[in-house]
């Protein structure tokens, strides 16, 4: 049985032994299986928040999020946040 499976941005990979936790910045068509602590690590059920800058291109992740309402702004514009793939 493959461990590997698809990699999309804003997936999150934890490891269940030290609570290490990767994000994919660049998705492709390959294959991906993180490991850590030498054992597989688990896709996590979220993904991170996407925003990217319409007039430039910029793009950012939220690595956490809090209770306000998070609202960046590039080139003086407000960002776009990115719809998650289903």
């Amino acid at each position: 049985m493959s461990l590997q499976q698809a990699n999309t941005v804003g997936d999150v990979y934890r490891c269940d032994v030290c609570g290490a936790e990767v994000s994919v910045i660049k998705g492709s068509q390959g294959s991906l299986a993180p490991r850590c602590c030498n054992l597989p690590m688990q896709l996590r059920p979220t993904r991170q928040g996407i925003y990217f800058c319409a007039i430039c291109g910029a793009e950012l992740m939220v690595l956490s999020e809090g209770p306000g309402e998070l609202a960046p702004r590039c080139c003086n514009e407000p960002m776009v946040r990115r719809k998650q793939a289903a």
